[in-house]
C-alpha cells in the first residue's frame, strides 16, 4: 500500500454501499451477487475453526469492514476488536455484538501493547500491503500476540494461480493498465513459501499454508496462512 489507494477506495465504498447487504458492503460476493447462506456458514466455521477461540479470548480483527466476520468470532470468544479504515463500515461492526469494539485506523500504523491478543485475522485484506509492509504487519502481529497466540490470514492471491486468473489477453491487458494507473485489481499477489519464509523469519512457529475448502467462493486463486507464536 506504498499510495492511499486502497484506504481511499474502501472509505469511499464504505460510505457509499450504506443500503447494501452486509456482504455487498465489503464486496464478499461472487459475480457480484451475495454468497449462498450456506456458503457463507462454512466458510464462518472453518474461520473458527483456525483459531481455535475459547470464552476467554481476545481476538483482534484486522480489516475487518463492518463485522460480517466479527460477529461469528464475538460468539466464541471474550471481546473482538475491529480495525478498519472506515468509519462507515465500523458503525455497522459496531451493532454486530455486544463484545465489540471498533477503532477506525489504517492496519499499517496502528500500534497496541505486547502480548495483548490470543488470535489476530487479517482475512482478505494481504492483498492490500506491499512486501515491506507484509513484513512489518508479521513482525506486529508477533509482538501484540500472546505467546501461544494464532495468527491466521485468510483468502490470499496465490502467485502461482495468477496467471489463472488473468487468463485472456483482455483480462491481463486489464491487469497491466490497472498497475499502470495505480489502481490494482486485487492487489498483491503472494508466494506461499515467501510467506512461510517471513513468519518463520519474525519467530512464528507451527507455520501452515492451507489450501481452501473447494466451497469457498475464491478457492480456486486463494490461500490461507496459519502459524503460532
Amino acid at each position: 500500500m506504498t499510495t492511499d489507494y486502497w484506504p481511499t477506495f474502501w472509505r469511499h465504498h464504505g460510505c457509499c454501499s450504506q443500503s447494501a447487504d452486509l456482504q455487498s458492503q465489503v464486496l464478499r460476493t461472487l459475480q457480484r451477487r451475495p454468497i449462498a447462506d450456506d456458503v457463507w456458514q462454512s466458510t464462518l466455521s472453518y474461520i473458527i475453526a483456525q483459531l481455535n477461540l475459547a470464552p476467554q479470548h481476545k481476538v483482534l480483527d484486522l480489516c475487518g469492514g463492518n463485522g460480517l466476520i466479527a460477529s461469528e468470532m464475538a460468539k466464541h470468544c471474550h471481546r473482538v476488536t475491529v480495525v478498519d479504515v472506515s468509519p462507515d463500515l465500523l458503525k455497522i461492526a459496531a451493532n454486530q455484538g455486544e463484545n465489540i469494539n471498533v477503532l477506525t485506523a489504517d492496519m499499517r500504523h496502528v500500534e497496541f501493547s505486547t502480548d495483548q491478543f490470543d488470535c489476530i485475522l487479517c482475512y482478505a485484506a494481504l492483498q492490500y500491503l506491499d512486501p515491506a509492509e507484509t513484513i512489518q504487519l508479521f513482525e506486529k502481529a508477533y509482538e501484540w500476540l500472546r505467546p501461544g497466540g494464532i495468527f491466521f490470514v485468510g483468502d490470499i492471491p496465490d502467485a502461482a494461480l495468477q496467471w489463472s486468473f488473468f487468463d485472456t489477453v483482455d483480462r491481463r491487458d486489464a491487469y497491466f493498465e490497472s498497475l499502470k494507473n495505480g489502481r490494482p485489481v486485487v492487489g498483491t499477489w503472494f508466494d506461499s513459501k515467501w510467506l512461510t519464509l517471513l513468519a518463520h523469519h519474525v519467530g512464528f512457529t507451527r507455520l501452515k499454508c492451507l489450501k481452501q475448502p473447494d466451497d469457498h467462493i475464491y478457492s480456486w486463486f486463494r490461500f490461507d496462512f496459519r502459524c503460532v507464536k
